[in-house]
């Protein structure tokens, strides 16, 4: 009676055929979380260089325009069409500001800030317990 428990026991630790499904439980976790934050990293890079770059594109933009009326109309629309130029960004999660400046030397002073929430840093902010709350870039062009 003693021998089928025993017997059972031995082909049960020699037997392997469930130890890759138990090794893909322990790791599983893990590999996801770290392919969850590379995708969060690389989106927040993307997003951080999107800001940045719509700031120093409209100061550029207004460059162009031969007084202030038409550099701020051209700054206006520049910065309302960011979501077709960068596709990272929601144009309803954007506030940009500028100041023109005609004081000496004239210039262009723009900022944009980026609003995380709702969107997949917002949620990695929520989950992760971040005090990430919005992404800012600013740039400035004397004329």
């Amino acid at each position: 009676m003693l021998h089928q428990p025993i017997a059972f026991l031995n082909r049960f630790r020699h037997d392997q055929s469930g130890a890759v499904a138990i090794e893909f439980v322990l790791l599983a976790p893990l590999l996801f979380a770290l392919l969850f934050g590379i995708v969060i990293v690389g989106y927040f890079i993307g997003v951080s260089h999107s800001v940045s770059q719509l700031a120093t594109g409209a100061a550029r933009v207004s460059v162009v325009g031969l007084d202030t009326d038409e550099r701020e109309e051209l700054v206006t629309a520049y910065l309302e069409k960011a979501s077709v130029n960068y596709p990272l960004l929601k144009q309803d999660a954007l506030d940009t500001q500028y100041l023109l400046e005609e004081s000496t030397p004239p210039g262009v002073t723009v900022n944009v800030t980026y609003e995380i929430d709702g969107s997949l840093l917002g949620v990695a902010n929520s989950m992760l317990g971040l005090s990430l709350t919005d992404i800012k870039g600013s740039a400035y062009l004397a004329y």
